[in-house]
């Protein structure tokens, strides 16, 4: 069963700055184009992001993704005693980046909102239910994090690799 994100303040303030954010990283070259992605994918992805952020969420997102056929159907995959292997892409590919993406945008949105609002610090929530969730997500749920160190980590996207609030599938963002 596909659940959508519960983002608790995606309003209009918030979609501005998501599409800010957007814009930041397509120039600074930090706007993240996932590595399944096909030339159809690679094309589309800009605009698709662009239009979530302004009018729907990370479930119409996927949508598009699939839609489009913008993943390819392969990947080269590195086998455990060495050498490489063909495999299927996962069928959640589209899914799965375009809730990790989407959510990155909007968690930097929400940063700059409470600093623009003179907050230091953001909370971490589960916004998307998960039946398998993990004890190190569950940890985190309720913490609070400095919403401008928070904000440069995930406006990179090499250290937004790191962030512990945007694990694949862990189902956090924050709040402020």
């Amino acid at each position: 069963m596909n659940t959508k994100f519960n983002f608790l303040q995606l309003d209009t303030r918030t979609r501005e700055l998501m599409k800010e954010e957007i814009k930041l990283a397509e120039q600074t070259n930090n706007l993240y184009h996932s590595s399944r992605f096909n030339d159809a994918g690679k094309a589309a992805w800009s605009g698709f992001l662009n239009t979530a952020a302004a009018q729907y969420n990370e479930h119409w997102l996927a949508y598009q993704l699939e839609i489009a056929g913008a993943m390819k159907d392969f990947e080269s995959k590195e086998k455990p005693k060495g050498g490489y292997t063909i495999a299927h892409v996962p069928h959640t590919a589209a899914e799965t980046f375009a809730d990790g993406q989407f959510n990155r945008i909007y968690v930097s949105a929400i940063c700059r909102r409470a600093i623009e609002e003179g907050k230091n610090e953001v909370v971490v929530y589960r916004a998307k239910t998960r039946s398998d969730s993990r004890p190190e997500s569950n940890a985190l749920e309720g913490t609070k994090k400095d919403a401008s160190s928070l904000l440069k980590m995930v406006q990179d996207t090499k250290s937004s690799f790191n962030c512990d609030v945007l694990k694949p599938n862990s189902g956090l963002s924050v709040k402020y």
